[in-house]
């Protein structure tokens, strides 16, 4: 539980050292703003996936030995991440029969 409370301390102490969204430039990665947007709402709601997921395992380690390690964690995360963003390679597997 500690890792969190320090990366929320990373991430606040970013924050203060960074210029604030208003003196920023919007950022643009595709040329349609609603993609753009989209994207955004995708990679929240991941980020939000991920740090449930590492709530949960935080609890079943509370609970008893026997569970992934920090590498694993990692490795998981890396994972993840792939599978998250894997369309944007533009190489979505088919759901079924073609």
């Amino acid at each position: 539980m500690c890792q969190h409370i320090g990366m929320l301390m990373v991430i606040q102490d970013m924050a203060l050292a960074t210029p604030s969204a208003a003196e920023r430039p919007e950022q643009i990665f595709f040329n349609d703003p609603v993609l753009d947007r989209l994207m955004g709402v995708t990679l929240a709601l991941a980020a939000e996936v991920h740090m449930l997921r590492e709530r949960v395992r935080d609890l079943e380690e509370a609970r008893g030995p026997g569970l992934p390690d920090a590498a694993a964690r990692r490795d998981d995360a890396a994972a993840f991440a792939a599978h998250v963003l894997e369309p944007l390679l533009g190489r979505q597997s088919a759901r079924g029969p073609l």
